[in-house]
Parts: structure tokens; C-alpha cells; sequence
């Protein structure tokens, strides 16, 4: 076993900023063919006794390829925890965009878990407004109480109309941002219709 093999086993005994930053290429620098495979199925364990984000992350870094295949027979059999669910429809999707994709992040949006909540709003693409993405993230606009499932709904909402910091002025950006942050309902609906008008 080489030192590089030990050491990735070794990550999953740590509590450290490591672990909390997850798995990268580094973790698999210097391992050999054999143990990199080894490493894959390592994960794969762990994935299918529910898995979590971290796990689905690693096999993507580990072999993407076969990863890819795998993470969608394990999205259609509904084995995964949430979390992991969206890491891999997001890491799925960054190889083999589909909108078929969207759905898992949609659902999530609605989780009983704050953090779901709000992962399900930041990683779900914005590169296709699908009515059911659309419908979604209007949905947690309109009645989400916790701050940060809150914020990134209205960030991707606005990413999916092509409204970004980077993109209009700070006014025109405040504008619509604030106006999706009023306690007022009246206030969202009216910048909805505005948003809608954009992509009519």
C-alpha cells in the first residue's frame, strides 16, 4: 500500500478543515491504477449504504466516467441522502448536462432540512429555466423563513433571468433583490411579473 492510498484513507478519520473542505485530486495524487480503483470502490461502499455529499464528490474526482453511470443509477433508485442527491445531480450535470437533472434539485428545495433547502437553491443550474424550476424557486421566494435558503433562491432566481452583480448595475441589481426580500408579497409578485417579462 503506498503512502498516498493510506492517506486518503486516513482523510475519513479526520474532523479537521480537510475533511471539511472534502475530497480533491489530491487525496488521489500518487496512488496507483489498482489503488485509485480501489479508492472508487471504497466510496462506492459508502455511497450505497446512503452516502453523503462527500462520498458522491469523491468518486467524481476519483473516475468521473464511471462515476457519471453510477451516480444516475443511484439518483433513479432513491438509496441517496438528500445531500448526496444533490452533489450528484450537480457533479452528474457538470458532465452530462440534462434537464432531466432539475427535478432532484426542485424537490429539495422543499426538504424539511435548512441546509438541503438551501443547497438544493445554489448548486441547481441556471442555465435552463424550466417552468418547474422557475415555479420552485418563486415557491421558496414566497415563503421561506430561514436567511440563506432565502438569499440563494433569489440569487439563482435572478442568475436564471441573467441579472447578476456582474451583469447590470448595483442599482438595477438592488432593485430586483430587495424587492424579492420584502416581508411584503405584493412586492415579490410585482418583480416576478417583471422577471417573467424578460423571458416573454
Amino acid at each position: 500500500m503506498t503512502y498516498a492510498y493510506q492517506n486518503f484513507l486516513d482523510f475519513f478519520t479526520t474532523a479537521n478543515k480537510d475533511r471539511l473542505d472534502g475530497l480533491n485530486e489530491t487525496h488521489f495524487n500518487g496512488m496507483s491504477p489498482e489503488e485509485r480503483s480501489k479508492a472508487f470502490d471504497y466510496l462506492l461502499k459508502r455511497v450505497l449504504n446512503g452516502g453523503s455529499r462527500e462520498s458522491v464528490g469523491g468518486l467524481f474526482v476519483a473516475d468521473p466516467a464511471r462515476a457519471a453511470s453510477i451516480a444516475r443509477q443511484l439518483l433513479n433508485s432513491g438509496k441517496l441522502r438528500e445531500d448526496a442527491e444533490i452533489s450528484a445531480a450537480w457533479e452528474l450535470y457538470q458532465i452530462q448536462p440534462d434537464s432531466s437533472l432539475i427535478p432532484v434539485f426542485t424537490k429539495l428545495m422543499s426538504s424539511a432540512n435548512e441546509t438541503n433547502r438551501s443547497n438544493a437553491a445554489f448548486y441547481v443550474p441556471a442555465n435552463v429555466l424550466t417552468p418547474e424550476l422557475d415555479a420552485a424557486l418563486k415557491g421558496m421566494i414566497r415563503t421561506e423563513t430561514e436567511t440563506l435558503p432565502l438569499v440563494n433562491a433569489i440569487n439563482k432566481l435572478l442568475e436564471c433571468h441573467g441579472i447578476t452583480r456582474e451583469s447590470v448595475s448595483k442599482e438595477e441589481f438592488s432593485k430586483f433583490y430587495l424587492g424579492l426580500r420584502s416581508d411584503v408579497l405584493a412586492d415579490k409578485e410585482k418583480i416576478f411579473k417583471q422577471l417573467d417579462s424578460l423571458t416573454s
